[in-house]
């Protein structure tokens, strides 16, 4: 296409009238497999490029012999982004280079934000004077991306210790993701619902935007979202629940709808709406798909934080009315006893024998010591969920850090399989994947495995109070969890690995919308599993689902860092080759 082209159409003339030095660098240009171009004569600017450098040139734009500088469409480019590096190169005879460039370019239909590395260099005459500008160019769009999603996806880590409640971890949220470039805004919505009950006349209130002020009495909505701020009808997109929406603005902006629950107790949940805009220059791909469904994910556990940390004051509240009442009793007792004293003494002075009668009744003395001895179960109750919740939230602060210090996928999962084995009482542990070509099973513990897997403290043992509830609780419990949540129990079931009857707690873990693999834990038949290992399980699935999807962007980091660094090689090959051709013509 380049040797074809007519160029004496154009201010260069005839391809055979151009001097060596051009005719050496068009060659090396067209046979390079990076993408390449060539801008031509400082006086036009007149573009030639390669193939792989054709997929950069807009549809609408002119194709070879264009001068950038004066072509209508090459104009508003030129003057934004080009005009200033060419005449520093020019000017200083020197090459540039820009990391991570944004430009704004028109791709299917719309403005999108992209960004490049590029190279600008000098091509001079045989009498010294610059002829031509190299450039060479490597998108790295979807690199900054990444940066840029797992920084906002790190810092969301940082968060648990500022949460108070639930109601603040909805404006904690909120807050951090303001000014937000690949979530422009976000709201969410609210609503209690009880269990076993309809959907109808459903209405979630607006409980916190990023558009809210620090002291959360401002709220500065714009005008194209949609009118109804305050409240939205859940009625109408009941049978969706579960299901991300996307939704189309007054403006023509979009935004997705990702629902999430919240269990307030055995009887209600908490229905929550997260709206996210979108970047007007970012199109709604599964990359950025799968961004949103990571940032709900860890919306997901700082929400359930905040409600851990409400429960913990309320007991704590509970233990502190509890305390008061047998301070209140103790203060009773002595003050009675006081009384019954002075009664004595005065019969005594007045000759009565009305002493003997006592302050208060055997039954009553009874039933507040077994007030006391409740009160001292509920201490102990507190305490044993408190060291609970704070050790979830150190294994899942460690298995952050190790997704973002380590890249080998398989010793992350294997970090964390032993974690889990040295918590909850089990007799094997398995991770396995359900991608095909791929045979990727952990097992804990290995048939001889010599390492220390001593188990700590088990902070799932619940204090024993008699009360057979729980087990009728935990039941309920299980078939709810295998109904809606990717849980499967199965209580007496034969295991082909351990090649006996056994006990199974079957977790998914999923990625883009689909099943990745499960975590599967094992222990002896008909062995019941408490909502708190179940809950701790499908924590760790969303942080395995992280470590996967990190794993993937790290991989793909590698790949064009290798792209670059060869490019980078190409460049500085293709400098000493025009140098030594140059030298050659000289001579």
């Amino acid at each position: 296409m380049v040797y074809n082209f007519d160029w004496s159409s154009t201010p260069l003339g005839p391809m055979d009238t151009w001097d060596p030095v051009l005719k050496n660098a068009t060659n090396l240009c067209l046979k390079t497999e990076f993408p390449t171009c060539i801008f031509i004569d400082p006086s036009n600017w007149i573009i030639l490029y390669n193939k792989a450098f054709a997929p950069l040139i807009l549809p609408d734009y002119p194709a070879l012999g264009t001068s950038v500088k004066y072509e209508e469409v090459w104009r508003e480019t030129y003057e934004a982004y080009m005009s200033l590096a060419f005449n520093r190169v020019t000017a200083t005879g020197k090459g540039l280079y820009f990391n991570d460039r944004p430009i704004i370019l028109k791709r299917d239909g719309y403005d999108e934000e992209v960004f490049f590395n590029s190279t600008y260099s000098p091509i001079f005459k045989s009498d010294g004077t610059i002829y031509a500008i190299w450039c060479l160019a490597q998108e790295t769009t979807q690199n900054v991306l990444t940066t840029r999603r797992l920084k906002l996806l790190g810092e969301f880590g940082h968060l648990t210790s500022k949460i108070e409640s639930l109601e603040s971890a909805f404006h904690i949220i909120t807050k951090a993701l303001r000014d937000n470039k690949d979530i422009p805004y976000t709201l969410i919505y609210s609503a209690k619902h009880k269990l076993n009950t309809g959907y109808e006349s459903l209405i979630a209130n607006l409980i916190s935007t990023t558009f809210d002020s620090d002291d959360k009495e401002k709220r500065n909505i714009p005008d194209y979202l949609p009118e109804s701020h305050e409240t939205i009808n859940l009625t109408k997109d009941a049978n969706k629940k579960g299901r991300n929406v996307k939704v189309l603005l007054d403006d023509e902006s979009q935004a997705v709808l990702f629902p999430i629950k919240i269990s307030l107790d055995k009887d209600h949940v908490l229905l929550i709406v997260l709206i996210y805009g979108l970047n007007r220059s970012r199109a709604l791909d599964n990359q950025y798909m799968e961004f949103f469904n990571l940032v709900t994910n860890q919306i997901y556990e700082l929400l359930q934080h905040g409600k851990s940390v409400e429960d913990e004051k309320k007991q704590t509240k509970i233990l502190a009315d509890m305390n008061y009442q047998k301070i209140m009793f103790f203060q009773g007792i002595s003050h009675e006893i006081k009384t019954s004293e002075n009664s004595k003494i005065q019969g005594l002075d007045n000759g009565a024998d009305d002493y003997l009668i006592k302050p208060f009744s055997t039954r009553e003395l009874i039933c507040r010591i077994r007030a006391n001895i409740e009160c001292t179960n509920l201490r102990r109750k507190i305490l044993s969920h408190r060291y609970k919740q704070e050790d979830i939230k150190q294994l899942l602060l460690s298995i952050i850090n190790t997704i973002f210090s380590e890249s080998d996928l398989d010793k992350t999962l294997l970090y964390i399989t032993k974690e889990i084995y040295r918590r909850l009482p089990c007799e094997k542990i398995f991770i396995i994947s359900n991608e095909p070509f791929k045979n990727n099973k952990i097992v804990i513990p290995y048939e001889n495995d010599s390492e220390d897997l001593t188990p700590l403290i088990n902070p799932f043992t619940e204090i024993n109070d008699n009360n057979t509830s729980n087990t009728q609780l935990c039941t309920r419990s299980q078939k709810y969890f295998n109904e809606y949540l990717g849980v499967d129990i199965s209580l007496d079931e034969y295991c082909d690995e351990v090649h006996k009857n056994v006990s199974i707690l079957s977790v998914e873990i999923r990625l883009d919308n689909n099943i990745w693999g499960w975590i599967k834990v094992h222990r002896s038949q008909n062995s019941f599993w408490s909502d708190s290992e179940i809950e701790l399980l499908q924590q760790i699935s969303n942080h395995i689902s992280l470590a996967i999807t990190y794993a993937k962007l790290l991989e793909e980091i590698g790949e064009k860092e290798i792209q670059i660094k060869v490019v980078e090689f190409a460049n500085n090959a293709k400098t000493q080759i025009l140098a030594n051709t140059s030298h050659g013509l000289v001579l």
